[in-house]
């Protein structure tokens, strides 16, 4: 099939939504980054990088076309060793920042292989659930999965982060949910969390990890350290009134007082320098993205590509509303990237990964349109 014909069966809707996004990314990233270092000659580098991933991101997306979602379902054992040895290698050869060792050196570029552990998660227990006819009533039905999602869990949770770890539980529930899991068992996993509480905050979470639980209820208390990042932004939310102080002039972006804003924080800029009309509209967008996956995952002709959107569509919703909700200070602080917005070369091209295979569900949506 040549390039036209395909391009006139892909969701357009999904494809003007994926492109309005990555052109606020770039001018929110220019805007956050570019006052940093003054007068320096490349200052500009994260919104150029971050525009070479994009339309790389892009390009990938597109040849996926070519490529039959439903072959993803025989190279689920290759693509789970795969994801395994990265996130090995992470461990015991990764590059540190912040504290946290999740990167991997490849030239002048860096790799996150925890990432793409979230696309091949999905991909993995697309498979298993597809074969899976009677439901999930029964813990014992829910071994399999369990060991599925064992090793990367406990792989990117030591790393530390805590925040993908969420991503991989939200990826599972989302798509077991689909599968008719019943919710009694739910119901008792989170008594049982409840209960476990005491023992998981003095034995399991890092100190970071419990002040910014501390913080999420009052910034107050450690105003200058954890609480430092939600203070800030939600002043910088705050100050952007309606209409918003207007792109490269927000003061709290602008004068570095908040931090991390062209990363976990950058929903903080929109607020502030589009204001409450441009938040509004990012949001709207990702109404759109998530109303066409979704619809994606019901029309797919076969239970595998309807996981595989499902999928995606559980990592997409819990990343926006725990980072949108991050920035207003109602949920805390975990370094859980806004999708398609934050700076950050992997999570990038992995996000446009999945609309590539958004696309392709949808232009095999019926098994013998190909064929």
């Amino acid at each position: 099939m040549n390039l036209i014909h395909y391009w006139r069966r892909i969701d357009s809707t999904l494809l003007l939504t994926v492109l309005g996004l990555g052109i606020i990314c770039l001018l929110i990233i220019a805007s956050a980054t570019h006052a940093n270092i003054p007068d320096y000659p490349g200052r500009y580098d994260f919104v150029m990088k971050q525009g070479v991933f994009l339309v790389g991101g892009i390009c990938i997306a597109a040849g996926t076309l070519y490529f039959d979602y439903r072959k993803l379902y025989r190279l689920v054992p290759a693509l789970y060793i795969i994801n395994a040895v990265m996130l090995l290698i992470v461990k015991f050869a990764g590059t540190s920042a912040l504290g946290a060792q999740r990167w991997i050196q490849i030239g002048p570029f860096t790799l996150q292989p925890s990432e793409f552990a979230k696309l091949i998660m999905i991909i993995c227990l697309a498979r298993l659930l597809s074969t899976n006819h009677t439901g999930f009533k029964t813990w014992k039905s829910l071994i399999p999965v369990a060991g599925m999602m064992f090793l990367p869990t406990i792989l990117i949770f030591i790393q530390p982060d805590l925040g993908t770890s969420l991503v991989f539980a939200a990826i599972a529930f989302g798509m077991l949910y689909i599968c008719g899991l019943r919710m009694e068992l739910v119901k008792r996993a989170l008594i049982a969390l409840v209960v476990m509480f005491p023992v998981i905050w003095f034995f399991v979470l890092h100190s970071y990890q419990k002040m910014r639980i501390l913080v999420l209820f009052n910034p107050s208390v450690d105003p200058y350290g954890s609480g430092y990042h939600v203070i800030q932004s939600k002043i910088s939310i705050g100050s952007g009134g309606f209409l918003g102080q207007g792109l490269f002039e927000g003061t709290q972006s602008q004068l570095n007082f908040l931090p991390e804003n062209h990363t976990d924080f950058i929903f903080s800029v929109i607020g502030e320098e589009l204001g409450f009309i441009g938040a509004i509209f990012v949001i709207f967008l990702y109404f759109v993205l998530l109303y066409r996956t979704i619809m994606i995952s019901r029309s797919s002709g076969d239970s595998f590509g309807s996981l595989l959107a499902c999928g995606i569509f559980s990592m997409w919703l819990f990343q926006v509303f725990i980072n949108v909700g991050m920035t207003l200070g109602i949920m805390p602080v975990t370094g859980i990237p806004l999708p398609f917005m934050s700076y950050g070369g992997s999570a990038l091209v992995m996000n446009l990964l999945c609309v590539g295979i958004l696309m392709n569900i949808y232009l095999r949506r019926k098994k013998l349109m190909f064929d």
